[in-house]
């Protein structure tokens, strides 16, 4: 065999052994970790401080208003005393109309005349935050009844700089059914994480911090819910995953609006590499090992899956023949992802399909950060069907 051969050989197990770190072995490590070397909580039930919530919004006169009151109630319900602040990035519709209208009720507003972004709208809604925990939520989901509840228990332990509540999204067809598979294979990660330290990043649409840890997040930073959890864990702090904690969501109608959404949530995890380069040092970084893992190894697998393609074609053997046609096998299982059901086979589609939209989103969001389109990449999706009504507040 000569050297070139064996380049080519090493070349390829090297892409399959990045692939199977990232969506196999580092999810084994994680429950084995979780067994052996647990880290608990110490929760203390009916733990109440007084609460700031924090809603950074844009247009969105349709469900401001019963977001607001939601809240409201939640608040109520669970006798903790805060403050509702709703911050309008640039707003064009009714959404400050309608919020300030209801002001009475412990709600201030705070009106950016043009777009900053998500980033600035929430360091600005935080600076104005009077109380000691800050709970950040959307206007789109809803909460169950004890969330908050949950949510601030956790503070309890002075070990936990940060809360991040659990997201469950309503069931869809074809490959952003898939999606929704990949969610729940996500969140399982977030609480082995969890167990034995800390998460790397939060649910924005659920989740809580100290204000003391929180610092302010650099003007069109896109993933803000994975920017400023890294800086409380830098701090010395735990950032946990609370299950009974839960918001409602539905992911977008079609493949299309989500695979524009994964290409800027990916781009961001290129923009983070720059804005917090201290994340990629172990010396700094407590998460690195879990950002490594979870958050960078997932950008190379693009890659790496080309990589596999192109050396089966190159070599040659019964192994590498049958490797080839198994990929695919594979991609032409994906592109059946379309269809609706709920039988193995579809399933198994749509896990298929997700697979390979998610990976080509991260493979466009490389160039899309490259090309310094990062912040523009994202357009609002239309959500037409209202999101799944948590139980007891209907």
């Amino acid at each position: 065999m000569i050297f070139s051969d064996v380049l080519l050989i090493v070349c390829f197990w090297a892409c399959a052994a990045c692939v199977f770190y990232a969506y196999v072995l580092y999810p084994l490590i994680l429950a084995l970790l979780s067994r052996l070397r647990p880290r608990p909580l110490v929760k203390r039930e009916g733990w109440k401080e007084p609460v700031s919530i924090v809603l950074s919004v844009y247009n969105e006169e349709a469900s401001i208003g019963p977001r607001i009151l939601e809240l409201q109630e939640l608040l109520r319900r669970t006798e903790l005393s805060g403050e509702i602040l709703v911050v309008s990035d640039g707003s064009t519709d009714r959404t400050v109309e309608i919020a300030r209208a209801q002001s009475q009720g412990g709600v201030r507003v705070l009106d950016f005349p043009r777009r900053r972004g998500k980033a600035a709208a929430l360091s600005a809604g935080c600076a104005l935050a009077t109380n000691d925990i800050l709970i950040f939520a959307d206007a789109r989901q809803s909460w169950d009844v004890d969330s908050l509840r949950f949510l601030v228990e956790n503070f309890a332990d002075p070990s936990v700089g940060a809360v991040s509540g659990d997201l469950f999204l309503e069931s869809c067809s074809g490959a952003v059914a898939g999606v929704g598979l990949y969610w729940r294979y996500e969140k399982w990660i977030r609480r082995q994480e969890s167990k034995i330290h800390s998460t790397v990043g939060v649910t924005g649409a659920i989740c809580a911090v100290r204000r003391k840890l929180f610092r302010p997040i650099p003007a069109g930073t896109i993933l803000d819910d994975v920017y400023w959890p890294l800086t409380v864990a830098m701090q010395g702090f735990r950032i946990v995953h609370e299950d009974r904690a839960r918001a409602y969501d539905r992911l977008p109608e079609r493949s299309r609006d989500e695979f524009r959404r994964k290409v800027r949530t990916l781009s961001g995890n290129f923009q983070l590499c720059a804005l917090l380069p201290a994340a990629l040092s172990p010396w700094h970084n407590p998460l690195w090992f879990q950002f490594v893992s979870h958050k960078i190894c997932r950008l190379i697998v693009p890659w790496a899956l080309m990589g596999l393609f192109v050396l089966a074609l190159a070599l040659e053997g019964p192994l590498y023949q049958f490797l080839l046609w198994s990929q695919m096998a594979f991609y032409a299982l994906a592109l059946l992802s379309g269809g609706k059901g709920t039988t193995l086979g579809q399933k198994t589609a749509a896990a298929a399909g997700a697979f390979v939209l998610l990976n080509a989103a991260a493979w466009v969001a490389f160039w899309v950060w490259v090309s310094g389109r990062a912040a523009r990449s994202w357009h609002k999706v239309d959500y037409s069907i209202a999101a799944q009504a948590p139980p007891g507040l209907s």
